[in-house]
């Protein structure tokens, strides 16, 4: 077991009178399996990690353009999507990747953080102010941490990036890292994003990182001091978050590396959410959420609707599986809604009535795991259940259609064992002794696929 600094290429140079803080590492005990161990990881980092005020916070459903547009968008094709998106109950507009310097690929601009007015037409600030305008808020795509080769930033600092000297750095996705031990390169970076956010109204960042980190070297670090340069850019980077959510307090910040590579807990520090995947399919997300709720909670995973056939599988799911499994996270979506068949578009307004319905579970709730479709269970199945017992959403995909199969047993958890809880929708009641211990029989699921919600209210609280 390794916690703490990975030991490889590491060295820190002490010099007399000077200190060194290594990085506390988070464990926890549990005698009741893995279930108790997630609990305990979901109530410290609410309760003692994350400080943002969106912490118990409902988030705003958000729609971001990138699988809708990725690089070709303008103006008008914004707008005509936040005039359908709000007409549907969405509440907030994300522009992502290419609204700046000359970037219409990803091999161009990172580190220009100007704002490409033949895209954007009058500028952020007019569109912004035409968003707001709608009822809609707005939120912003960033790669600070970023630098193309072709950029004017590259050409002007070609030392800012990582590099190892005597050697041609490596490209990942046509970008270098720039290095964030550098206090010049810190206020640089940083400089261009709050600038951006004091021209207009923006209320949540999009924090990207979409590549690795390699040819580990400073141009500012002695050799000796080389094996600093890892932790000196974590700091680094700790350091412009802590100014960004100083600067600007109400701020939603969602962190992300590709999706799930940004998820640390230190990072929680700074923003209550991380996007968990740029896999978007809701059945490959079935295994990505089960894997990242095992120690994350739920209000801390980015989770989207995305379109079909979808772009990183090509496998076609209902609308309704995509939204539920959507659910057990800060729920958005990520697709032209300008152009998705009429049938999908009209269950979005009904999905987003069931987010507000069960937000405050994903906030605060216990989060159960009771079947999983990796372990070859018949259907993949998780509970979000109130702190009190007075009410619990189970969550049942069944992946792939069984022959012969009429009915599933599942087992809820963290009821009360004496109270009467009431199925909603339906007239069948149980107490939570039963459900608990016997289990609930599902008869209304099959097919590939296919999903329920299944809301237990207690009587007694209801």
């Amino acid at each position: 077991m390794v916690m703490g600094i990975y030991p490889e290429d590491f060295c820190w140079n002490l010099t007399s009178g000077e200190t060194f803080q290594a990085p506390e590492v988070v464990m926890t005990y549990s005698d009741c399996g893995l279930g108790k161990m997630t609990r305990s990881f979901h109530d410290f980092y609410r309760e003692h990690l994350i400080r943002s005020p969106y912490k118990y916070k409902k988030r705003p459903v958000l729609i971001n353009n990138w699988e809708a547009t990725y690089f070709e968008f303008d103006t008008e094709k914004l707008i005509s999507i936040a005039k359908e998106a709000k007409k549907n109950g969405i509440e907030m507009l994300v522009m992502d990747d290419g609204w700046f310097g000359k970037r219409n690929w990803d091999d161009s601009s990172l580190g220009d953080w100007t704002v490409n007015e033949e895209k954007i037409k009058g500028g952020l600030p007019k569109l912004v102010r035409q968003v707001r305008e709608l009822g809609m808020e707005f939120g912003i795509w960033f790669e600070p941490e970023m630098i193309s080769e072709d950029s004017d930033l590259y050409r002007s600092h070609p030392d800012w990036a990582l590099q190892i000297e005597g050697r041609e750095p490596g490209q990942s996705r046509a970008q270098y890292v720039l290095d964030l031990s550098r206090k010049e390169v810190r206020d640089y970076a940083y400089e261009c994003v709050a600038r951006i956010l004091r021209s207009a109204p923006i209320t949540y960042v999009k924090w990207d990182m979409n590549r690795q980190l390699s040819d580990m070297g400073s141009a500012c670090l002695p050799k000796e001091a080389q094996g600093e340069l890892f932790h000196r850019y974590v700091l680094g980077l700790y350091e412009m978050q802590e100014r960004l959510v100083t600067e600007f307090p109400e701020l939603l910040l969602e962190n992300c590396s590709g999706g799930g590579a940004r998820f640390d807990p230190g990072m929680l520090y700074y923003s209550p959410q991380i996007w968990c995947s740029d896999d978007t399919d809701a059945i490959e997300r079935l295994r990505i959420q089960e894997g990242t709720a095992l120690i994350y909670p739920l209000s801390a995973m980015g989770a989207h609707v995305s379109d079909c056939p979808n772009h990183i599988v090509e496998r076609t799911t209902p609308f309704e599986t995509r939204g539920n499994v959507a659910l057990a996270g800060t729920f958005g979506y990520e697709l032209d809604i300008t152009r998705i068949r009429e049938e999908d578009k009209r269950q979005i307004p009904g999905q987003i009535q069931l987010y507000h319905k069960y937000s405050s579970l994903m906030l605060t709730g216990d989060y159960y795991r009771i079947s999983s479709w990796t372990d070859r269970k018949p259907l993949d199945c998780w509970e979000a259940a109130a702190k009190d017992g007075s009410h619990a959403l189970v969550t049942c995909v069944q992946v792939l259609g069984r022959p012969n199969v009429k009915s599933t047993l599942i087992k809820v958890r963290g009821l009360k064992a004496d109270a009467l809880y009431r199925l909603e929708g339906t007239e069948e009641a149980y107490t939570g002794e039963e459900l608990m211990e016997c289990g609930f029989l599902i008869r209304d699921l099959n097919g590939d696929f296919k999903s329920r919600l299944y809301h237990f209210v207690c009587e007694e609280m209801a």
